[in-house]
């Protein structure tokens, strides 16, 4: 009787192993076989801190994903993802100092949406709103905060700047000229150019004063962040 008991007991421990196994098998077999590009497969991790306030892993990946920086984007391959994590945090600096002096209307926002939408197609963009398990509000969020970060720059530098005729001069011989003849074009006539060159000076000094102003911002905050630049997430 005693033999017979501890027969079963071995029976039904190798039928629970192999059991056991099999399922484990199975459930490797699934997870494998799961798209390791899913949005639904990022684990949530914070990137970085700003003065207090987070920046996740996801809100990285949802400023990529739809494309909400992209017509700034300097930055390609491996580093992507921590310029825009700086331009995240560059975004946040500037909201949290100056936005009591300004604001977004919901017309400006709807306007961005309706962007975001037409450049990736009404069914991807509800195809990425559903794999981060965001609705609209959610998404205007980032918009919102976006164009904030916009305005204020745009109202804080875009008047005021003064361009000499000897920068004109010196822009046209200096880097006009050389450009046309890497080219192999002949360059047209300063005079007739005076107009774009003068544009092209200005926004250069517009960038400088943003990049100083913002620079100064950072270096008033209190800034960590946890994303290396060889991350490829």
């Amino acid at each position: 009787m005693s033999s017979k008991r501890k027969h079963d007991s071995s029976s039904f421990r190798f039928l629970f192993l192999y059991f056991f196994s099999i399922a484990a098998l199975l459930t490797i077999v699934v997870i494998c076989s799961y798209p390791v590009n899913s949005f639904s497969q990022i684990i949530e991790r914070i990137v970085a801190l700003v003065d207090g306030q987070v920046i996740t892993l996801t809100d990285l990946k949802i400023v990529e994903v739809f494309s909400l920086y992209e017509d700034e984007l300097e930055e390609k391959g491996n580093r992507r993802l921590f310029w825009l994590l700086q331009r995240m945090i560059n975004q946040k600096i500037v909201v949290m100092t100056t936005s009591k002096d300004f604001s977004v209307e919901e017309e400006e926002i709807e306007t961005e949406l309706q962007k975001v939408t037409e450049k990736l197609g009404p069914r991807e963009f509800q195809t990425r709103l559903d794999e981060f398990g965001l609705g609209l509000e959610d998404l205007k969020d980032y918009l919102r905060e976006k164009l904030l970060y916009q305005n204020i720059l745009s109202r804080r530098f875009g008047q005021g700047v003064l361009v000499s005729l000897q920068e004109i001069e010196n822009h046209y011989q200096q880097v006009y000229i050389p450009s046309q003849e890497k080219k192999g074009l002949r360059p047209r006539p300063m005079m007739e150019i005076l107009g774009e060159i003068e544009s092209a000076i200005k926004q250069e000094k517009i960038r400088k004063q943003k990049t100083d102003w913002i620079n100064s911002l950072r270096k008033q905050a209190e800034v960590e962040i946890r994303l290396d630049e060889s991350d490829e997430i």
